[in-house]
């Protein structure tokens, strides 16, 4: 046999070359995917696409979001250099009210009180952050803190005369005699503990701090609230913020403000310091105006462009024109001049948010020069790698695509050309390696392990492709690393290519060899397990093919209850073993119905091979184990039967043949000798002795004559050989005529006929020369055997849609025989056979019987002989049902 192993080797070679330089290429497209640029927010990475190809970089995404995001930056900016500048410098003393900056910041202005900080001292105070302790007093103090409470300017009366606190405000006299008449409707005793009550009441509404309240044991209430930790003092020297409150409404509004300005302070500082240096002149490409005029009338201009400080809107707006990317924006006149693909609603939104900064009197010119003459900023970075990039990206992708189409032509060449060899006459030949003999379960566990690697491998290639992605240094540790990415990626490839080769080639060369089953684990499991049960069940000892199976089962089930007894409350697994423990009941319920089923089927084949279906076959194919064995046994039981049933017919029709033969064989003689007795009886001849021998002659020959007549008739019937000639016949007259024509031969054995019924129509449908010789041979036997000087009783009955007719007489000599016996052929009741008779009257009138389709029994009661004749009562039908009932009695027949 020639196998093509160089040939295989080459290819896959290539094949694996491909899968190495394909993931390089895919390494190629991810690594130069992604453009990281650095901005005031950070670094920001933007993903290429092939389809900017044909893209400037100043029409691209990344140009426009970066231009969003320093016109963003730079409005901000001017909100922060108000906030933190005087005079166009960093003013650390410059003094911050904390209520005005945060009604600024929200826009409302809920606190009437304020307090005043420097500008350094809030950001410190920012790094270090807010801190907060519990101040704890009792109800009594907290709400006495800022003085007396049970003022009556503290109270108003509401408009259902219910009493309540309010702080600050004036009173009318109308409520000051109110409040003064509730107040003194107070019983003393609980009046100041009753103002207190509503006083903290209304505190804790308004507050939203978190005031916490216990109760001691002595019955006070004790008060947990929380209190800004005073790091730094007013420029009032003020150390205490609750000195710059009159009550706690106004203490918890003065403490939010001065946090949310402790925040926002610090955050807009660090903020300031990056957006100054990233924004300054000739820092980068990005250049901007903004002028903004204060309501008082001063106008305040920021700029990275020195010479435009003090240049009318005009020329500034002259200059901007210049560039090929900028944006002019004049929110009084609703102008809106720029080619940066940003729209007058998105700046818009930008002022929006800083209003209470910017008024409408704010004039905006923001342009990038796109020659990008200074490098290093956000704009000439990202330009550098887009044009190194996007225009080659399809190159990449091209290859890539070569690369998986080589790949993917060669894996099919060796698809089909796996596990095919040649022999001597060059015809193909199937065969195996090694590894394709190995359990397909086993192989199945590798391929899982191989995808589990593979996807740790992809995981650890993204990871490696973001850390190339991310970093945008330019130092030469960055080409070190580019270059060992690239080798792990191609690394991956060849080793997923193998992987994918020797477990899809293997399958392949399984498939081709059909041995995908036979080398199985389960295959090997299914097949051991066979060959224990078949010992196991069809062994000879029945405590091994009975006691162990059974045995098994009911620890099987055991085990199932016990281990789900083991597991029930600690783990939802408790219903695997007891489900498992059904499954195999139901396994075996099963096995058992169709075990008890094919028993079913075997004892049908029994039950209609002893009905007489002695060629019906059981199916054996679809049968198992001892049944099987049982089904060919009653299968050969059937074909013996079917052979002996077949010898017996034919041993039974050479008898009636030789019977049928012999009988007219004789009878040609026989005519011969009646016809010459005869004529020796015409010469009356009285001469003895040869009288006597005449009528002994006659006599027999007579006798002889009857004898094979019976013998003929009697073979024909069990031939089948007869022909019904069938009508409508009265069975009691028939009985009538016979008890005449036998009336002189009963009259000398003085036999007396009693008939019973004798008037009843007993009406059949039946041959009447067939029914003449059945009543003809049960007479005579009447005659032959009868005692003389008995009773012969005939009784006729129609009942139940039957016509019955019964003959009974008593015999002259012991009965030895059973009912059926005397029916036979040749049975006689005279053992010694010396009367007349042939031994088949009684065996031809049963057969006559049934022929017609009727019932025949002989009774026997000590010296008591009966016999019953039961045929069905004809009633006159329509002629279609008449030929019905003929063609139904000619089959039976």
């Amino acid at each position: 046999m020639r196998r093509p192993t160089l040939n295989r080797l080459m290819m896959g070679l290539v094949q694996q070359t491909a899968a190495l330089l394909l993931l390089v290429a895919i390494a190629a497209v991810l690594f130069n995917s992604y453009l990281a640029v650095d901005t005031a927010d950070g670094t920001k990475v933007y993903e290429l696409s092939p389809l900017d190809a044909e893209t400037e970089f100043e029409d691209s995404v990344i140009f426009h979001d970066l231009f969003q995001s320093s016109v963003s930056d730079i409005i901000q900016l001017m909100v922060i250099k108000g906030q933190m500048e005087t005079n166009g410098s960093f003013d650390p003393h410059k003094h911050v009210d904390i209520t005005e900056f945060a009604s600024g910041k929200t826009g409302g202005a809920d606190c009437p009180v304020t307090a005043v900080y420097e500008l350094e001292d809030l950001i410190k105070w920012g790094k270090y952050g807010a801190e907060y302790t519990d101040r704890i007093m009792s109800m009594s103090d907290f709400v006495n803190y800022f003085g007396p409470i049970d003022l009556e300017s503290n109270f108003r009366v509401d408009a259902d005369g219910q009493l309540m606190f309010v702080a600050g405000g004036e009173q009318t006299e109308e409520q000051k005699e109110a409040v003064a008449q509730a107040i003194e409707a107070i019983p003393e005793s609980q009046r100041t503990d009753r103002l207190e009550d509503l006083a903290f009441t209304y505190i804790v509404k308004e507050s939203v701090q978190d005031i916490r309240v216990s109760r001691e044991d002595d019955g006070t209430l004790t008060v947990y609230f929380p209190m800004l930790v005073n790091r730094y003092a007013t420029v009032d020297g003020e150390k205490q913020l609750t000195a710059c409150a009159d009550n706690w409404i106004e203490y918890i509004a003065l403490q939010n403000n001065l946090e949310m300005t402790i925040q926002t302070l610090s955050a807009n500082y660090e903020q300031y310091q990056n957006c100054n240096d990233l924004y300054k002149e000739d820092a980068g490409n990005l250049k901007y105006v903004v002028r903004m005029m204060t309501t008082d009338g001063v106008s305040r201009t920021y700029t990275n462009v020195s010479e435009l400080e003090n240049s009318s809107d005009n020329d500034i707006t002259d200059y901007f024109s210049e560039y090929r990317r900028y944006l002019i924006y004049y929110p009084d006149s609703l102008e809106f001049t720029g080619n940066t693909g940003m729209t007058e609603g998105q700046i818009y939104q930008y002022l929006k948010e800083y209003g209470y900064v910017h008024p409408d009197m704010t004039h905006i010119w923001i342009a990038v020069d796109t020659n990008y003459p200074v490098e290093g900023d956000s704009f000439y970075n990202a330009n550098v790698v887009f044009q190194r990039i996007v225009p080659n990206i399809w190159y990449l992708i091209g290859g890539g695509i070569l690369l998986a189409v080589l790949w993917l032509l060669v894996g099919i060449y060796l698809t089909v050309t796996a596990g095919v060899a040649y022999d001597e006459e060059d015809e193909p030949v199937l065969y195996l390696n090694g590894i394709d003999h190995v359990w397909i379960e086993f192989m199945a566990l590798l391929l899982v392990g191989f995808i589990y690697g593979g996807r740790i491998g992809y995981d650890y290639l993204m990871n490696v492709a973001n850390k190339v992605y991310l970093s945008h240094s330019e130092i030469q540790g960055r080409e070190i690393t580019r270059l060992t990415a690239y080798g792990v990626f191609a690394l991956y490839g060849f080793c997923v290519s193998m992987g994918i080769n020797v477990f899809w080639y293997s399958l392949i060369r399984r498939i081709k060899s059909h041995n995908m089953w036979s080398d199985s684990f389960l295959h090997w499991i299914v097949t051991s397990f066979g060959k224990a049960v078949h010992f196991v069940v069809s062994h000879r000892n029945s405590a091994i093919s009975s006691l162990i199976p059974y045995n098994l089962f009911l620890l099987v089930n055991l085990a199932g209850i016990f281990g789900a007894y083991l597991l029930r409350g600690k783990s939802a697994l408790w219903v695997l073993p007891a489900l498992g423990a059904i499954v195999l009941d139901g396994i075996v319920g099963v096995l058992r119905f169709k075990q008890k089923a094919e028993q079913i089927d075997i004892v049908e084949g029994i039950r209609r091979i002893r009905d007489g279906e002695v060629d019906y076959k059981l199916d054996v194919e679809s049968l198992h184990g001892d049944n099987r064995e049982m089904a060919d046994a009653v299968n050969n039981i059937g074909e013996g039967i079917r052979k002996a049933v077949s010898t017996s017919m034919k041993d039974e029709q050479m008898k009636s043949d030789l019977i049928t033969n012999v009988s007219h064989d004789i009878k040609t003689p026989l005519t011969s000798i009646i016809n010459y007795v005869d004529l020796l009886k015409r010469l009356k001849i009285t001469e003895e002795p040869a009288r006597s021998y005449i009528e002994v002659l006659d006599s027999k020959s007579q006798r002889l004559k009857q004898l094979t007549d019976d013998l003929v008739e009697a073979s024909k019937i069990s031939s089948g050989n007869i022909v019904l000639n069938l009508e409508q016949l009265n069975l009691t007259e028939l009985l009538n005529q016979a008890v005449g024509e036998f009336s002189d031969r009963m009259e000398e054995k003085k036999l007396q006929v009693i008939f019973d019924g004798n008037d009843v129509a007993g009406m059949i449908y039946a041959d009447s020369r067939r029914m003449w010789r059945i009543i003809e041979n049960l007479f005579q036997n009447i005659c032959k055997y009868a005692l003389e000087g008995t009773r012969v009783y005939l009784e006729m009955q129609v009942k139940d849609g039957r016509v019955i007719a019964s003959l009974k007489n008593i015999s002259d000599r012991p009965m030895n025989l059973k009912g059926e016996e005397l029916s036979e052929r040749f049975i006689r009741g005279d053992a010694s056979r010396t009367t007349e008779g042939s031994g088949l009257g009684l065996y031809i009138a049963k057969n006559l019987t049934k022929a017609q389709h009727g019932e025949f029994q002989i009774q026997l009661d000590g010296d008591l002989f009966k016999i019953i004749l039961d045929f069905p009562e004809y009633h006159k039908p329509e002629e279609p049902a008449t030929e019905q009932l003929k063609e139904t009695v000619s089959k039976e027949v």
